[in-house]
């Protein structure tokens, strides 16, 4: 599965850079995102914005940050990470998806929850919305209305 995951990003027109021991960086948007495999589970499929705050552990804002975003985003997940806030999109994979429509919507949901973060941080998104509804199915779907262009995104 794998090596599908990187054919499908690679056809998504991303330049990949394998990480000793992490994973696969590309970029995005000018941000790096990681590829992040687990030779455990192939079905394992995780993406990652790294470091996107760093956290002084005297300093309990970024903690709440994560809190906000784990409590009111669908599918990202803020953690602490090597002393930093990483953002994180993982999923199980069954082996009939649409790679590079799954990627290009994990790939945007991670820039929005990027943004949102740094709306928090500004003191611009306290009730922000998440993205709309129409777009959490992020499985294949055949009856997809066309009304979420997330591949052409990526």
């Amino acid at each position: 599965m794998k090596e599908k995951i990187l054919e499908a990003l690679k056809a998504l027109g991303f330049q990949l850079e394998e990480i000793d021991d992490i994973g696969y960086d590309f970029v995005y948007e000018g941000k790096h995102y990681l590829y992040m495999y687990s030779e455990d589970d192939e079905d394992f499929l995780n993406l990652a914005i790294p470091a996107v705050q760093d956290i002084d552990k005297d300093d309990i804002t970024p903690y709440k940050l994560m809190d906000k975003i784990n409590s009111s985003q669908k599918y990202i997940k803020a953690y602490d990470f090597f002393d930093s806030v990483w953002l994180f999109y993982e999923r199980e994979l069954i082996g009939e998806e649409d790679l590079k429509k799954v990627l290009a919507k994990m790939i945007l949901r991670l820039e929005y929850g990027y943004v949102f973060l740094h709306k928090l941080l500004s003191g611009s998104g306290e009730e922000e919305d998440s993205p709309s509804e129409s777009a959490d199915n992020d499985t294949n779907n055949d009856t997809d209305n066309g009304t979420d262009n997330d591949e052409d995104a990526a």
